[in-house]
């Protein structure tokens, strides 16, 4: 699915979110600190947040560094280097030159760093490999070179044989083939494969490393070099970034190079150092006085102390058993807990406890892999690691048995091996407290279902009451295809008044998980499925299903037991998520946010995505074909004078209630795969032929039938437009359309079939038309309303969804 609007909606909720819990965009007290103490909220608490791993912002020669040169020079000197820059970039250059041994430009901040870098390094015939969890910062100047047309791809995280495999099939394609990582990762805090990486680049003469070290720099290698270059020099097909802005205390970015014309090419005509403004006199002062350090023997000193409290930390970690994700190749630690509302809570009481850690959450990490992020420095003492580790394993505990969660579902959530003593105590507590409220009642099918019950819910709302469940179940079991093959589940939770509380019906499908991607994209993954047709598929169990539009989920918000009941809803679909093996979670449709609800699913692991539009008539209460006219504008009056009502008279209208006419099915099939792979905007699997005949013969679905009756075209009469409509108490709803477009452009076909869909409706006595997704500017024309569409999606591996996020877009890719 692609990311939109609906997506920077979420990251702002949960960043609000976290605001409202008072433990995200904090600010520190006025009051001098020094050390790993600060002040929030008006108190002391220590910092293991810091990314200044060696605690150098307090040395007392650099601050005095920073003060001579705003002295020297004031608060700035605001001119491009193209033009001026203080000497002091020179002096700072020549010191991080003899660090690295290598040849330096020194940028404002790393990411202006990358947005000069890339594209002046990648050329339009390279191809770029992009690492999953490689840093935005390097994923943002990617898209600088994807807009010129350079083929882009993504390679599961340090997945050394994948990224072999795809090398071995660019190289061919491509001049130059780019793996970005980074060195140390700076959310789980693991390390690139530098080794292998090495390996490769001298197995394939095409393979480049273009790697983000910031937050390996200072800490690690000879002078501080950084991870990469403390495991090998800098190779001559390799290009590091890395921050001053960490470790190294100071401000800015440096871009190293094994050789000197690259260096320079970058330096003059790398957009931000062409155009952007210089790092400040202060900065650059200090930095010189780091970059000193660096080249003494304190440096050593300093590096093995910071490695002292590392080694300490991991040893109370495993002394307190707190599930660590990876192990840890610099001073970052990532400690699971799994969903976003136990991570909010244990912030929020390691705070109150004195102690200020990170909330590691979506959109850095998978929505049911947050954690606790904290960092280690070389300012902290052994008593406090001590103290912060075994606060934290404490407050998990407590944090946990509130929120209802066990560590069996931390560990599997992360995938981790879970220890035996964990395995032991596996009971979930809310389902025992919940049960003296709510009674979860589960099924296969809809037939072991009260059909009143269910209509009482249901009627009305979609093409998914008692009747249209059961063609739905009939329909798509026993297919060939897998992705004809559909596992259904049920859900009532009722209270103990026997009052359902919440009801809904889940499918479990295979889906293309381009669905809703721009349909150039769609156009260069169908390519691939020629060949491989389950090519970017995934097992996603929905709240509703492919075929059915409507509020899936009902819940009784006026219950005081609702969000329980949404709590154990949570909990039974992803014990069906296990069963099943599925990727992903999609609950909709919603046609508003309730807030209380949104938190709820954020907080259970799901991100909130933007559907398409669908689109009604309400109120049908004119009477006749001309009073319906005149309710339309001035604009829809004419579109439907000149491109429908000219041409009716030329169409032969037939509603057929029951049919099995195997050939008549078959052709109206094939009417309906015109439509189907004719269009991508909505990007499934084509509906099984066993669906229409089901369709055909059940007599809630009607077919309207349209025929061009005009003189003038010679040869056998043949239907051109077919409509699938399902009957539901005061609602009509077509679904499936299927057109011949041979003679579209010149009798408009596809609009006389949606007027005289609505003309059926009113004939059928129907009080509302739901006319479902895409086409809306036609749907409008005819008196439609647009209604925003929402939905809510858990996602255990989004590996598929970032490679399809980093597909070009360009068509000249196409025949790469």
């Amino acid at each position: 699915m692609r990311r939109n609007d609906s997506f920077y909606d979420t990251v702002d909720q949960i960043i609000t979110y976290g605001v409202e819990k008072g433990i995200l965009y904090l600010y520190t007290g006025n009051d001098m600190f020094q050390g790993s103490t600060i002040i929030l909220n008006k108190k002391p608490v220590l910092n293991f947040g810091s990314c200044s791993y060696l605690g150098l912002e307090f040395d007392a020669g650099i601050k005095a560094a920073a003060k001579d040169a705003i002295d020297k020079y004031g608060t700035q000197f605001s001119e491009s280097r193209a033009y001026v820059s203080l000497g002091l970039y020179k002096q700072l250059e020549g010191l991080l030159e003899r660090i690295f041994n290598a040849f330096c430009v020194v940028t404002p901040t790393t990411t202006l760093g990358h947005i000069a870098n890339i594209p002046v390094l990648v050329g339009d015939l390279d191809a770029v490999i992009m690492d999953q969890q490689v840093h935005n910062s390097v994923q943002t100047a990617v898209q600088l070179v994807k807009a010129r047309g350079v083929y882009v791809e993504l390679v599961r995280h340090n997945r050394m044989d994948l990224l072999e495999a795809r090398i071995k099939e660019l190289r061919s394609k491509y001049k130059k083939i780019w793996y970005m990582a980074d060195g140390i990762y700076s959310m789980f805090g693991d390390s690139s494969p530098v080794d292998e990486i090495y390996a490769l680049m001298e197995k394939y003469p095409e393979l480049y490393y273009y790697v983000d070290d910031a937050h390996g720099m200072s800490i690690h290698g000879k002078y501080g070099r950084g991870f990469v270059l403390s495991v090998h020099d800098i190779h001559p097909k390799m290009a590091v970034a890395t921050s001053l802005n960490k470790a190294f205390a100071s401000g800015g970015g440096v871009l190293v190079y094994g050789n000197r014309e690259l260096a320079r090419k970058v330096g003059y005509v790398g957009g931000p150092l062409l155009s952007s403004g210089p790092m400040q006199p202060s900065a650059l002062g200090a930095a010189i006085a780091t970059a000193e350090i660096h080249l003494s023997e304190r440096i050593t000193a300093m590096q093995e102390e910071l490695k002292d409290n590392i080694r300490f930390a991991e040893l109370m970690i495993e002394k307190y058993g707190l599930p660590v994700v990876s192990k840890v190749g610099g001073a970052i630690f990532f400690i699971a807990v799994s969903l976003p509302r136990l991570g909010h809570k244990l912030v929020r009481r390691m705070l109150d406890a004195g102690f200020y850690v990170n909330l590691g959450v979506f959109p850095t990490v998978p929505m049911k892999q947050t954690g606790i992020r904290f960092t280690i420095t070389r300012l902290h003492t052994f008593e406090q690691i001590e103290s912060m580790v075994k606060t934290l394993a404490e407050e998990l505990v407590v944090a946990m048995k509130e929120e209802h969660i066990t560590m069996n579902e931390i560990f599997k959530a992360f995938k981790l091996p879970l220890p035996e003593e964990t395995q032991l105590d596996n009971l979930v507590d809310s389902v025992i407290q919940q049960s003296l409220h709510l009674k979860v009642l589960q099924y296969k099918s809809i037939h072991d279902i009260d059909r009143e019950t269910w209509n009482n819910i249901f009627e009305g709302k979609g093409t998914f009451d008692w009747d249209g469940m059961a063609i739905l179940e009939r329909s798509f079991t026993g297919n060939e295809a897998a992705e004809n093959n559909w596992l259904f589940n049920y859900i009532l939770i009722k209270n103990t008044e026997e009052k359902v509380v919440l009801a809904t019906f889940l499918t479990t499908a295979l889906w293309k998980d381009d669905m809703l991607s721009p349909s150039e994209v769609s156009k260069q993954i169908e390519l691939k499925r020629i060949t491989n047709p389950y090519y970017l598929t995934n097992k996603v169990i929905c709240c509703g299903s492919l075929i059915t539009e409507g509020e899936h989920l009902f819940v009784d918000y006026a219950s005081p037991l609702w969000r329980d009941a949404v709590q154990l809803f949570f909990e039974k679909i992803y014990a069906i998520q296990d069963l099943h093996k599925a990727n992903s979670i999609v609950i909709r449709d919603f046609h508003s946010i309730n807030n209380d609800l949104d938190n709820i699913m954020v907080d259970n692991g799901f991100f909130r995505i933007r559907m398409p539009d669908s689109y009604t008539i309400d109120g049908m209460n004119w009477q006749s074909e001309k009073e319906f006219y005149s309710l339309l504008s001035i604009n829809a009056k004419n579109q439907l004078r000149k491109k429908v009502l000219r041409n009716e008279g030329k169409f032969k209208v037939e509603v057929i209630n029951v049919s099995d006419w195997k050939e008549e099915i078959e052709y109206w099939y094939q009417l309906y795969l015109n439509v189907k792979n004719k269009s991508l905007e909505l990007n499934t699997f084509p509906l099984p032929l066993s669906f229409f005949y089901e369709l055909a013969k059940n007599e809630n679905w009607e077919i309207l039938q349209l025929t061009i009756a005009d003189p003038v075209i010679d040869g056998e009469e043949r239907p051109c437009c077919v409509i699938f409509s399902y009957k539901s108490k005061d609602v009509y709803m077509p679904m499936i359309i299927g057109m011949d477009y041979t003679y579209n452009q010149e009798y408009n076909v596809y609009r006389q079939g949606l007027y005289q869909v609505i003309l059926q409706a009113k004939k059928e006595g129907k009080k509302k038309l739901l006319l479902g997704f895409s086409a809306g500017i036609e749907k409008q024309k005819l008196g439609a309303t647009s209604n925003p569409v929402f939905g809510y999606m858990h996602t255990r591996d989004s590996y598929n969804m970032e490679e399809i996020a980093a597909m070009p877009l360009l068509s000249k890719n196409l025949n790469s």
